[in-house]
């Protein structure tokens, strides 16, 4: 007898969807907002997103020197102030799954003048290419709501 186990689902906006198209929905969505995507930040939360991100840094209690892990790092709001905050002692490695966030991000950075101290990988929250214990701080901010297996 072959018996069918069902498609485990998972949320993607108000609907739920199979878990195995999460990534490219998230994926596809991201691509096409890629360009306004800082506007839209600043639109939706009438700016409030900046002063959180400067609130997580300052709880994040990252020192000069110490090492920065930003997952899902996108247009690299979170990388910059956490750059800030290491040092030229310091590094910063922003992550994203979407190579179009992870280039607009980068790129936004060096038209910023950071050329140096922030390290880019495109990679996937539930499969980091890091060894533990790695980072001195590991940070995912918004991007944990594309995450579909928040435990991996």
């Amino acid at each position: 007898m072959n018996i069918k186990s069902p498609k485990i689902k998972t949320h993607f906006g108000f609907e739920q969807i199979d878990s195995d198209l999460k990534s490219k929905k998230v994926r596809e969505v991201f691509d096409s907002v890629v360009e306004g995507y800082d506007l839209m930040n600043d639109l939706m939360s009438f700016g409030a997103h900046r002063l959180w991100k400067r609130h997580a840094i300052n709880l994040s209690g990252i020192k000069k020197g110490q090492s920065v892990l930003d997952v899902a790092g996108g247009t690299g709001d979170l990388s910059r102030l956490f750059h800030r905050r290491v040092g030229k002692e310091g590094t910063v490695l922003m992550t994203d799954i979407n190579s179009a966030m992870l280039l607009e991000g980068r790129d936004k950075l060096i038209d910023a003048g950071i050329v140096s101290g922030i390290d880019y990988v495109q990679a996937n929250a539930e499969a980091l290419p890091f060894a533990d214990n790695s980072f001195d701080c590991i940070s995912i901010a918004f991007g944990l709501r594309n995450v579909t297996d928040k435990q991996k």
